[in-house]
């Protein structure tokens, strides 16, 4: 009997965190430049003055399976044969109903 390889992805959501520093004159000041992204992403902010990326990580025992809803639709689950090619999904096939 002969093995065959596949692969299969899986989209899932997870929290990642990033390390940053604020070069600010005290804590408060750094604060409120914190406060004033209004949640936006350190990522898009890092500026090299004031705002500094120290490290990153990936959480991921935070990681959770993404519906097909919450994924507007598509897939969450793909599988592939050894050479890439699509085998299935999880898509709900719209023509058996």
């Amino acid at each position: 009997m002969q093995k065959f390889s596949f692969y299969q992805d899986r989209k899932v959501t997870c929290w990642e965190r990033t390390r940053f520093e604020v070069k600010a004159e005290n804590y408060e000041e750094a604060v409120a430049i914190v406060k004033s992204w209004q949640g936006e992403d350190v990522l898009c902010l890092e500026d090299d003055k004031v705002v500094f990326i120290t490290d990153g990580e990936t959480l991921y025992e935070t990681a959770e399976s993404l519906s097909i809803e919450d994924n507007q639709g598509q897939p969450t689950i793909e599988v592939f044969g050894e050479y890439g090619e699509d085998i299935i999904d999880n898509k709900p096939d719209v023509s058996v109903r």
